[in-house]
Parts: structure tokens; C-alpha cells; sequence
């Protein structure tokens, strides 16, 4: 089961997303305090029980539900069979309601949360409780329904049947079999039961937050930590599967034993100084007050599984043996991705070999914020590697702020996130293919495959300038600092540079930023003089024409020959290097070069 739509209203900085795609791998974009990770806490709400943990403070209108709309794909066989009756075209649809209102005991206002979801009935009339009782009124003969109509054995109970078992027994029957249902009533959702019914289908979630210090993460003193929890879990999953696991429960009994009185157990006699204290505090006890018949001590000790998650240290040797914990941050930040990681190989039963999952396994959805974080760029990239991995079988969904993170050629896995204002709350903005169409794949992979991290950064800008070259790049820049306009680099006015590699490549990275509603701006060479032959004016022309056919409401300012004869140069400034000391001598800049380039930023 997988995630491939979602829709929340009303939840944190959220007013109402809209209903946008969910990939596979989903790489969240925006800027800090847009809502991306408001996004993946509903992700993880959705997937969790009753109210799962949110507050009045959670609610963007307090008089308002929140409601998070989930469709799911990739059903197996037996999830298709538990949610026949909820399927609409062969997807899954669900919605988590939550309401604020006042408990009737104490007054006091709580939030309670339900599954809802679209509701359709087995065709077959006698497989259907409401068209039971419609077709046979208020008092149907439920045995005979179940013998005349060639239902199973459970349905009878000595022959007889009434409606309490008539419906136990029908839930099992549509369970098991695959039956035919009529279209879902989309007209409003309905409540789909019991979380724990929901909650055991759904994918498992795990949130890997975007936290400065890992070491509560990992400290064996927290609780409900992801360490806590895999290695509770390795303890019940793997240990008991070792052939010594009964030496280490023998060992445990005979400690309980030493330590408390158990009964006649003679083969491991409690300790005699624990009944001397006895005695003797009683003694003392009773002195003080006589109605006391005696005390008795009582150790605690915990069971294995308790051992696990809360007593174990972890020591990391990278050349020097130490605690994980005088690690740097990004050593335990890599270390709680690995446990994760582990924690999920070992939901899969895939830790000890020649063991298969369980074929009901719930999918499972990895969150993260800020993969990066305190990651070394180069071991980003093997970071992004495992996610992508990860999501072949199952799916992540992660906020960064990185270009590493981002796969251009994976156009449809990006979400731009954003809050324009308070008002309109965040909005998730994500690819528009058709901005691609008339193009065939070929040309499409060779596009993307001139996205590098660099060029991906214009996913990350307010405003992007599209050049031709570095060389045009170096020029913006240095017209921009001697305006005064920036004093280092051009983000400061919210703008980013992104060069294309040659003007044909232009009209491909328009339809990028089209797609996703990224403004922009195009500065390029007109490229055309008199004395052109005619071949040349025309495949100009047509180069020309490309980029303004596109640009829509984008503004596209041209040189009018190009960059050079704008500078006055006869020829090109040839290099990147050459380009840097030319801008160093005052007054290379000339009127006309100024006024083309400031006509972009008007």
C-alpha cells in the first residue's frame, strides 16, 4: 500500500493544500517556516490513532475539523480483500477528521479523531446487512438467508443464527472471498470503525526529526526513542530465535529468585541477608506500631525485552573506542538513520537470513527533515542514495534545504512549499507536466541530465536568471555590485543565477521553471546582424522566438548582438578568467551593457 495523494486542511500553518501527488521518494522545498514539515507530521497523524497526540494549538481554526485526505495504490491481494468495500476505481481512499470539543465530564476542551472513508455495499443482496432488512423487513430469518443462499458453516450455530452472529460471521466471509460491491456513495464519507482495525493496514510511519542534538535520540536513559524501540524489538524478533536465548532466561529466573521469595524453590534459594533486613525492620516496625505483622522486599527485575531498550550503551570505534554520545552530531545523526534503518529490516524479518517477511507487512513511509544536517557533502550523496533505494520498495518523504537532495531528472518527486501569507497558509506547489509537452523522452533525459547540484538550486529561489553562459553570469554580477545593488552575491535581492549551458538549452530549463510556477527572467544575445547569411538570421530567429513563445508573463531581455559588443569587445572575453579581470578595470562597463542588464531587475 502507498501513498500517491494527499490533501490537509486546517493543521498547524495549513489552511487547505488542495490535493497534490505523493511519489515514491517526495523531496520537500522551501523556505524555513513554510510548512514542510507540517506536511509530513500530517502524513504521520494520518497514519496514527485517535487524536495522536494533537492540541488546540494544532488547529489553524479552532472551530474547524482538521481533516487529512489520504489515497492509496499498490494494494496487495489480502489489503484489496480488507478494503474491498472502500475502494473507489481500485484506489483507497481515507480521512483522518479531527474535532476540538468539550469533554462532557470535565468541561475541559480535547480532541478526539475518526477515520472516515467512501463506503460502498456488496452487490449481492444477502451479503449486505441494510439490503437484508430492506428486502426482508425488520425481522429477517437469518438462518435461512445463510442456508438458501449457500453461505458457509460459521454462519450457522446449531442450526440457528441471529443478527449479532449473521454479521461476526459476514465480516469473516467478505474478509476471505473476493466479492463484487456497487459503486461507493461519494456523496460524504463514512466512519470506517475501530482505529486499531485502521492502524494494522496502514503503512507504519517513522519521523526522523530535524533536532540539533542526537544523543536523547539515542541515550539508552529516553524513552519511546528509536533506539528504545529497536532494540525492545531485536530482543522479541531476533534473541528468542538463538538457540542460547533459554540460557539467558534460566539466568534471569534463578536472579529472581536470589532476589525475591518465590515459594518452595529450592534449587535457587533467595538470599539470606534479604530476609535478615526483613526481620529485623520489621522488629523495629512493629515497635512503632503493632498492627504490623511483618514487611517484605521485592526486587524488580526487568524482563529482556526491558533490558534491551533501556540498558544498553553503544560504543562507536573510529580509531577510538568511545560512547556514541562524545560522537560528533553528524556521526549520530547517521547512526539514528542506520537504526532506523535496522528497525525496518527487522519489521521485514529480513535481519536473519533465510527468514521472509510476513506477506501482510505494512508498507512503511520514512520521513526526515533535513537529511543534510550535519552531513558532509560528499556523504550526502550516498545518504540520497539509500533514501532512493528505500523507496523502491516503500517511501520517503523529506524536507531539505540541499541541491544534493534534489533529482531533477525525477521532476515529478519534487513539492515546492510555500506561505505566500498567514492568511492563505502553505501551499504545495508541485510539477506541472504538461509544460513538457512536444517533447519526446530523449530529449527530456538529455535536459535533466544538464540539472547538476548547482543548477538545481534554482528549485530553492525566489526569482531565477536564466543566461547563456558564465561568462554572462560574471557580467550580472559585476554590474550589480558596482550599482551598488548587492554586496556579494545576487541572492541578497532574492534572485538567483542559473546558466544554461548555450541558448538552445534556454527553452528546456523555461519548462522546468514553468512547471513549477518559479518566476523568472531571460537574458540572452540576440545573435543576429546584417551582414548574416540568411541560414543563420533564420535558425537565430527561430533560437529567439523559442525563448519568448515560453517565457508567458516572464520578462526576456536580449543583448542586441550580444554580451561582447554590448562591452565593446571585438571577439568573446573567451573565459571565466578573463571575464573576472575585465570587470575589475573601471569603467568597462558601458551605457549600453548597464541599461540591457538593469532593465531586468526593473
Amino acid at each position: 500500500m502507498i501513498l500517491t495523494k494527499l490533501r490537509v486542511r486546517n493543521f498547524r500553518s495549513i489552511r487547505d493544500t488542495s490535493t497534490f501527488p505523493v511519489t515514491r521518494l517526495l523531496s520537500l522545498i522551501g523556505e524555513n517556516n513554510s510548512g514542510k514539515s507540517n506536511i509530513m507530521a500530517a502524513v504521520q497523524l494520518l497514519m496514527s490513532g485517535g487524536a495522536g497526540g494533537t492540541r488546540k494549538e494544532d488547529f489553524n481554526d479552532p472551530a474547524t475539523a482538521i481533516t487529512i485526505t489520504g489515497t492509496f495504490l499498490a494494494l496487495t491481494e489480502s489489503e484489496k480483500r480488507r478494503w474491498q468495500k472502500y475502494l473507489v476505481g481500485g484506489q483507497l481512499i481515507i480521512e483522518k477528521v479531527l474535532t476540538l470539543e468539550a469533554d462532557s465530564r470535565t468541561g475541559k476542551e480535547k480532541v478526539s479523531g475518526e477515520f472516515h472513508g467512501y463506503l460502498a455495499e456488496p452487490k449481492d443482496w444477502f451479503l449486505s446487512l441494510p439490503k437484508i432488512e430492506k428486502k426482508e423487513g425488520g425481522r429477517p430469518k437469518w438462518a435461512n438467508i445463510a442456508q438458501e443462499n449457500g453461505l458457509p458453516d460459521y454462519f450457522l450455530m446449531d442450526g440457528k443464527c441471529n443478527k449479532t452472529q449473521f454479521s461476526s460471521a459476514l465480516k469473516r466471509f467478505l474478509a476471505e472471498n473476493a466479492v463484487e460491491y456497487d459503486d461507493p456513495d461519494l456523496s460524504s464519507t463514512q466512519a470506517l470503525g475501530l482505529d486499531s482495525n485502521v492502524i494494522a493496514c496502514l503503512p507504519t510511519v517513522h519521523f526522523l526529526r530535524a533536532i540539533t542534538d542526537y544523543s536523547g535520540e539515542i541515550d539508552k536513559r529516553s524513552s519511546s526513542t528509536t533506539f528504545r524501540r529497536l532494540m525492545g524489538d531485536l530482543s522479541e524478533r531476533i534473541l528468542k530465535k538463538d538457540p542460547d536465548y533459554s540460557k539467558v532466561e534460566e539466568a534471569l529466573r534463578q536472579i529472581r529468585s536470589l532476589l525475591n521469595a518465590l515459594g518452595d524453590d529450592a534449587s535457587a534459594p533467595r538470599l539470606k541477608a534479604l530476609s535478615t533486613i526483613e526481620g529485623k525492620i520489621t522488629e523495629l516496625l512493629k515497635k512503632l506500631m503493632p498492627s504490623v505483622m511483618g514487611i517484605s522486599i521485592s526486587v524488580e527485575v526487568d524482563d529482556i525485552k526491558d533490558m534491551f531498550s533501556g540498558g544498553i550503551a553503544l560504543a562507536v570505534n573510529d580509531g577510538i573506542v568511545t560512547d556514541v554520545l562524545a560522537k560528533d552530531h553528524g556521526l549520530q545523526r547517521c547512526i539514528v538513520f542506520t537504526l532506523l534503518q535496522t528497525l525496518i529490516m527487522n519489521e521485514r524479518e529480513q535481519l536473519v537470513p533465510g527468514v521472509e517477511a510476513p506477506a501482510d507487512t505494512p508498507s512503511i513511509i520514512l520521513a526526515i527533515e533535513e537529511p543534510e544536517l550535519y552531513i558532509h557533502p560528499q556523504l550526502a550523496k550516498l545518504f540520497y542514495d539509500v533514501m532512493k533505494e528505500f523507496s523502491t520498495s516503500d517511501q520517503v518523504i523529506f524536507a531539505t534545504h540541499s541541491p544534493l537532495f534534489v533529482d531533477a531528472f525525477e521532476h515529478d518527486s519534487i513539492a515546492i512549499v510555500t506561505k505566500p501569507s498567514v492568511e492563505k497558509g502553505t501551499v504545495v506547489s508541485t510539477c506541472d507536466s504538461t509544460a513538457f509537452d512536444g517533447l519526446d523522452d530523449r530529449k527530456i533525459f538529455k535536459g535533466l541530465t544538464r540539472l547538476n547540484p548547482t543548477i538545481n538550486e534554482m528549485f530553492f529561489a525566489k526569482r531565477v536568471l536564466l543566461v547563456e553562459g558564465q561568462e554572462d553570469q560574471i557580467a550580472v554580477s559585476a554590474y550589480l555590485l558596482d550599482a551598488g545593488a548587492i554586496q556579494n552575491r545576487i541572492e541578497e535581492i532574492d534572485w538567483s543565477i542559473i546558466v544554461a549551458g548555450g541558448k538552445k538549452a534556454i527553452p528546456f530549463f523555461q519548462r522546468v521553471l514553468n512547471a513549477f510556477g518559479i518566476p523568472y527572467a531571460v537574458l540572452h544575445d540576440l545573435d543576429i546582424t546584417p551582414e548574416m547569411k540568411a541560414n543563420d538570421i533564420e535558425t537565430h530567429t527561430k533560437s529567439n522566438k523559442a525563448i519568448a513563445d515560453l517565457a508567458g508573463a516572464n520578462r526576456v531581455v536580449t543583448f542586441p548582438v550580444n554580451l561582447e559588443r554590448s562591452l565593446g569587445i571585438d571577439g568573446h572575453l573567451r573565459d571565466q578568467y578573463r571575464a573576472h579581470q575585465f570587470f575589475q578595470t573601471p569603467g568597462s562597463m558601458t551605457e549600453e551593457f548597464q541599461n540591457v542588464v538593469k532593465s531586468v531587475f526593473e
